[in-house]
């Protein structure tokens, strides 16, 4: 594998060329990362897909949601007081197969997209006599969406993605039943 510099408009860019063994043809490869930089090892040590050309655009805010797994439950028969209460540790969720510079995306987003949050459960909700309640508490989430672009080409940022999807733990939503 060789690597060269190529400077355009002051800007230097990295470039590798992959000789295919056995094939006739040579493929241009995009680097994951410049040299050096250690942002893009942290982030694959955690499993996510991380590409340093890949960046987030045309930031919004969106909608806050409550998540579908259940993070804490508590059920029995009335009368009695169903209680909650508990400290989750719960990360940032992201559209599925995203890949892109998350340091980026962190100044993008306003957080650490790799970080785990600290989120309390805490609530209670009392159960009539001769019912069965369930009090369910899911993670509540605040979103962002963005477009993703490659900005290899100085020149030219190509789309790659649009309307991806970050989101981060903010607190919870119950969600209570009675029979």
């Amino acid at each position: 594998m060789k690597t060269q510099i190529i400077q355009r408009g002051g800007v230097i860019l990295a470039a590798m060329t992959a000789c295919l063994a056995g094939a006739s043809s040579t493929a241009q490869a995009v680097p994951d990362a410049p040299v050096g930089h250690s942002r893009a090892s942290e982030v694959q040590a955690a499993g996510l897909s991380y590409s340093y050309w890949y960046r987030p655009k045309h930031v919004k805010s969106i909608g806050g949601k409550c998540g579908k797994k259940v993070i804490a439950e508590a059920s029995g028969r009335g009368p009695m007081t169903l209680r909650i209460d508990e400290t989750r540790s719960l990360s940032s969720t992201f559209s599925k197969s995203l890949s892109i510079n998350y340091k980026a995306l962190t100044a993008a987003v306003g957080w650490d997209v790799t970080k785990s949050r600290s989120i309390t459960v805490s609530g209670s909700k009392e159960v009539p006599r001769g019912k069965y309640g369930v009090l369910k508490a899911y993670t509540r989430y605040s979103g962002k969406m963005f477009d993703v672009y490659n900005v290899y080409n100085p020149y030219k940022h190509k789309l790659v993605a649009k309307n991806k999807k970050a989101y981060k733990p903010i607190g919870v939503c119950y969600k209570f039943t009675k029979s």
